[in-house]
This record gives C-alpha cells, sequence and structure tokens, in this order.
C-alpha cells in the first residue's frame, strides 16, 4: 500500500487543479463517511483517488510492485508487467455445480522475474479476441496468488480482477523499461524451468536431422544450435516447423525466444528447448559480448582418438571405437518433458572385449538396418556407467557412425571366443545402504517382490503430450492441450522390494510396469472396463509378480518422509545366477 503521502502527490499529479488542502479534508470526509475506527488515513486517500477517476495501479516506478516481491500473502495483486507467452483457452466442464468454463494463462515478466498468470471465464477474452499480445505490456488488478503448476506461484484472474493494455506515452509516465523483462542469463539457467525468455548470439548452428516417430511412424525433424550471452554459452534445441526455419541461421545472428524450457543434457548440462508456444525472433540489432563456447557439446576435451574396447573407463570423451555386432536390443521409447525419445542398445566386440553402445534419437534410425555381424566405427563417442555399473559407449549428438567401413579386419573376428557380457565396475547397492545421501541417485537393487500397491495400475494419458488427462462426466481434459477425444492409457503402480538387507518400494512405468505384469497398458484397460474392477490386472497377475526375483534399476526420490526408486529399466533375475555373482564379487574383493 502507498504512504499518505505517495497518495496525495498521485492525485496532484493527475490533477493539478487541486490544492494539497482540499484533498485532505476530502480524506477527512471520507473517513468520517466510512467510520474512522474502521478506515485510516492510508486507506481513505486511496479511496479518494479512485473516486476522483485515479487509476490506482498507475503508481509510481518506486511504489509499484515487483514480482521478486509476491508470496503467497500478496492479496489483490497490482502488477505491471510484460507478456512473455499466451496460452490457448481451454474449456472443461466445473465439478459439482456443472456448466461449462474457461481458462487460458499468459506468462509475465519484470525486471526481477517472471510469474503465470491464470486468466477464467469472462476475462479469458484478452486472449480469444486478441485484444494482447507477446511484447505488451500490462497492468492488472485484483489477482490472487496461490501455488499452480510445480507448486510455483501464480497469479488468478476472475470476475473481481481486470487487465489494462498500457500505451508507449503511460509507461514513460512510470519510467519503467521492460524492453528485456523476463531475458534470464545463461549463466542462471537450471534444470525443468519453464516459460523462459533467452536473448543470444548463435555460434554454431547443426545440420538438420529428420527421424520417424515410432509412436505414430509421423516425421519430425529437430535441429541445434550453440547460443551465448555475456554469462556463458548453452545449446539451444528447435522441433519440428521451427527446427526447418531455423535452418539458414547463421553464425552471429542475434535471437530471441520466449516460452521455451530447460532441460538436462548428456553431459550434466543444462539445454534450452523451443517448444510448441514458444515466441522465435530473429536478426535483433543488439549488441552481444558472447562467451566463446568451449566445444561442441560438453567441457573442452582433447580427442582420444582410438582405443581399443578393453581400454575404455568411465568419464572418458571425444574417443573412437569400432567394433563387431555381436547382439541387437530392440529400440526403447520413452518421454521426457512432454517429447518422446527413443534409445538402442547393441553389444560390440573387438580382439579385446565387449561393450554396450548406445544410441539416441535420430541416431536410432540411423542403424535401422543393422544385423549382427555387422562392423560399425563410431567416432567422438563418449563413455559412462550403465546398466549394473558397467562401462557403456555412448553415441553422442556430434558422434560419426560408419557402418561396415572398408579395410577393417575386424571381419574375421570370431564371436564365439569373445566374452559379450558386459564389464561390470562394481556391485549394485544394498536397500539398506540407499538414505538421504543417496536422493537424486541413480542405483541398481536386487530382491524378491513382496508387495504391490493396491491402485489401478493404468492411467488416461494426453495422445500428444503424454500428460495426465482428467475424466470429467465422460470427457478427458488435458491441462495442457485441452479436450482429448481419445487418450492414451499408461501402465503406472508401485512394488516392494526386499533384499534381505531392508525393503523399499519401487514406482514401475511403462515398459517396466507392463514386463512386470505380462501385459501392455491398454489389455488391462480393457480388463478393467470389462470386470468393473479397477484392480483386476494386478489381482489377475499377482502370482506372477509377487515372489519373483527381479533387478531394478532407477532414481531414488523422496516421496513424504520414506525413500522410494523410481525404476527405467527391470530384468528378471536367476537367484542362482545372483548368488553366484555375488560370491565371485566377494572373492575379488578379498583379494
Amino acid at each position: 500500500m502507498l504512504t499518505l503521502e505517495e497518495t496525495i502527490e498521485l492525485i496532484l499529479k493527475n490533477l493539478p487543479e487541486y490544492q494539497r488542502q482540499d484533498i485532505l479534508k476530502m480524506i477527512d470526509q471520507k473517513r468520517n463517511e466510512l467510520g474512522p475506527e474502521i478506515v485510516n488515513e492510508e486507506s481513505a486517500a486511496m479511496i479518494v483517488a479512485r473516486d476522483l477517476g485515479i487509476d490506482m495501479q498507475q503508481v509510481s516506478n518506486k511504489a509499484r510492485l515487483r514480482i521478486e516481491d509476491i508470496n503467497e500473502n500478496t492479496r489483490s495483486v497490482p502488477l505491471t508487467a510484460k507478456i512473455v507467452s499466451i496460452g490457448p483457452v481451454r474449456t472443461f466442464t466445473r465439478k459439482g455445480e456443472g456448466g461449462e468454463g474457461k481458462v487460458a494463462s499468459i506468462v509475465v515478466a519484470d525486471e526481477t522475474g517472471q510469474i503465470r498468470i491464470a486468466l477464467w471465464d469472462d476475462i479469458t477474452r484478452v486472449v480469444s479476441e486478441k485484444e494482447v499480445k507477446v511484447g505488451d505490456v500490462i497492468q492488472i488488478r485484483g489477482g490472487y496468488v496461490r501455488p499452480g503448476l510445480g507448486g510455483a506461484l501464480e497469479i488468478n484472474l476472475g470476475r473481481q480482477g481486470g487487465i489494462k493494455l498500457l500505451d508507449e506515452y503511460e509507461l514513460e509516465d512510470m519510467d519503467i523499461d521492460f524492453k528485456e523483462a523476463g531475458v534470464v542469463e545463461i549463466a542462471s539457467l537450471r534444470e525443468n524451468v519453464y516459460d523462459i525468455t533467452l536473448v543470444g548470439k548463435i555460434q554454431r548452428v547443426f545440420g538438420l536431422s529428420i527421424f520417424t516417430r515410432q509412436k505414430d511412424e509421423s516425421e519430425g525433424k529437430v535441429l541445434s544450435t550453440i547460443i551465448g550471452d555475456e554469462t556463458g554459452t548453452t545449446k539451444l534445441v528447435f522441433w519440428d516447423d521451427d527446427a526447418e526455419k531455423m535452418q539458414d541461421a547463421r553464425e552471429g545472428e542475434v535471437i530471441r525466444v520466449t516460452g521455451a524450457y530447460t532441460k538436462a543434457g548428456r553431459y550434466g548440462d543444462i539445454e534450452v528447448h523451443a517448444g510448441r508456444s514458444s515466441t522465435i525472433e530473429r536478426g535483433l540489432k543488439i549488441k552481444i559480448d558472447a562467451v566463446e563456447p568451449e566445444s561442441q557439446e560438453g567441457p573442452a576435451v582433447e580427442p582420444l582418438g582410438r582405443r581399443n574396447i578393453s581400454e575404455l573407463t568411465p568419464e572418458m570423451r571425444d574417443v573412437d571405437i569400432a567394433g563387431k555386432i555381436a547382439k541387437i536390443f530392440p529400440v526403447t521409447t520413452f518421454e521426457r518433458d512432454g517429447r518422446e525419445g527413443k534409445v538402442q542398445n547393441i553389444v560390440v566386440a573387438d580382439e579385446s572385449g565387449s561393450t554396450r553402445m548406445t544410441f539416441w534419437n535420430e541416431d536410432v534410425e540411423e542403424i535401422k538396418d543393422l544385423r549382427e555381424g555387422d562392423i560399425i566405427e563410431v567416432l567422438h563417442g563418449y563413455v559412462k556407467r550403465g546398466f549394473r555399473d558397467a562401462v557403456e559407449f555412448h553415441v553422442g549428438r556430434i558422434a560419426e557412425i560408419s557402418i561396415n567401413p572398408k579395410g577393417t579386419k575386424l571381419e574375421q573376428l570370431d564371436l564365439s571366443e569373445i566374452s559379450v557380457a558386459p564389464r561390470v565396475q562394481a556391485g549394485r547397492v544394498m536397500i539398506a545402504e540407499i538414505d538421504e545421501n543417496t536422493t537424486g541417485k541413480s542405483v541398481e537393487v536386487c530382491g524378491v517382490i513382496v508387495g504391490i500397491s493396491q491402485t489401478s495400475p493404468v492411467y488416461p494419458a494426453c495422445p500428444s503430450c503424454r500428460k495426465k488427462v482428467e475424466e470429467t462426466n465422460g470427457k478427458f481434459i488435458c491441462s495442457v492441450c485441452g479436450p482429448v477425444k481419445k487418450p492414451e492409457y499408461r501402465m503406472l503402480y508401485k512394488v516392494t522390494l526386499d533384499d534381505g538387507s531392508g525393503a523399499i518400494r519401487a514406482t514401475l512405468f511403462g515398459k517396466a510396469g507392463e514386463d512386470m505384469l505380462q501385459m501392455t497398458a491398454e489389455e488391462a484397460q480393457k480388463l478393467i472396463e470389462k470386470s468393473g474392477d479397477r484392480l483386476a490386472p494386478l489381482e489377475k497377475n499377482s502370482d506372477n509378480v509377487l515372489g519373483r526375483y527381479v533387478a531394478i534399476q532407477g532414481r531414488v526420490s523422496k516421496f513424504r518422509d520414506s525413500l522410494d526408486i523410481t525404476a527405467n529399466n527391470l530384468e528378471f533375475a536367476d537367484p542362482v545366477e545372483e548368488t553366484k555373482r555375488m560370491k565371485d564379487t566377494l572373492t575379488e574383493l578379498m583379494g
């Protein structure tokens, strides 16, 4: 709230025909009218200002509310900010009372940050009738604050709220510069942040890649760039139509991307992705003294050149290997940040040994015609620990792949004389070893399934963004894409695993959940619909689940006061082989 003097100054500035004494007299009259024990001088002054037709949202730059000042206790939010993204209007059916509702969201920013504004019902007209656009500066009033997506605070505007589009002269009068409002410095990027605005100079442009999406056989396109600002560099990725439009991008061009999101890259770095609702502005006349990138991806390293498979060690970068293909695993699809990805593993061998080789996304398409016995050469790959802590060779974005190159001696390699088992670097962890310090880390545990959750093992998901949809009166609504005609059912349930040292719950989803129940999510849903029992898939297959000896690999997470594992892989283990493996490991450790 403004002080008494600030309000008086505001009135005199807008209505110079009044004298200070006139304003003070009107304030006293208003207090006496409403009750001096109820209304103080500051509140009475603001009421007088509104009675005189002064928009109390147009306060001075010093007095205005900034986004960084907003908290859960902020009431009747008065805010002046710049629109950085606008979402579509979605309709929904109200629970309980029935009837149709409307909701839209915009993201606004000032020099201190950005925040999402949810628009409800009639006020969504500013979006549907295109009364505002990205880049406009607006004032909002009558908003209320509450936690939204991911627990982040957001402002909600309903019947009591309002939006006003500000003209240039009003901005000059308020002395606020929103030119770069909401722009995030590259050095401050964090993982899994949405609706960011980034301005940077393009420093590298990689070629357009075309791939086929496995779920619907549609064609996808992706193009990556490296951009920089004064604080650092990052990978900026474009998809589909945006990727095609960015093919003519050149080094040195300055661009602004609004409504982008971040995700983790392969080397622990942070990538920025332009999504479906992102806005791209190119050829900006902005001078940026950008930091030079160290390498095309990941920290700068010296190329290691050709290595034998037996010489590979975790954390090697920019290393070349060649091998004969001993085994090809099927393609696996996964979802991350609403996008579908693909991964495929093969086992390759040379005279010194064997290793698992991993391909991602567009590279999976490049090796679709591989056959066991073929020769493959990969330049500029990297090495990391993989399943069961084994050494794995990964084919990254800058890698070069050659299939059946001429002049190799590997054609004569007899695979029967080479062990194709993965080279294990260390044993898996015992459940008793998992504690608070393990949270966020990937582990593998092996044990007997002793319990299974008593909830439906499937849920309806949006076929476009894969997020869970809500069902109301037989209709499905996605919070991102709106109404969904036919949802896609996905597997998700929990099991309890015991390895003798302790027990832990593991969340199985997707293929891991289907493998465990030995049925697809669609089959499970049909069984539920036919029987009318949401637990039918679990009851039918409980004998196949309880008592099974499995190895689960996943990330440790904290849920309420307990630690869980979110599984990304599951294998049915052989108790005899596992006992032998543990015995061999103990023998090796004891010398």
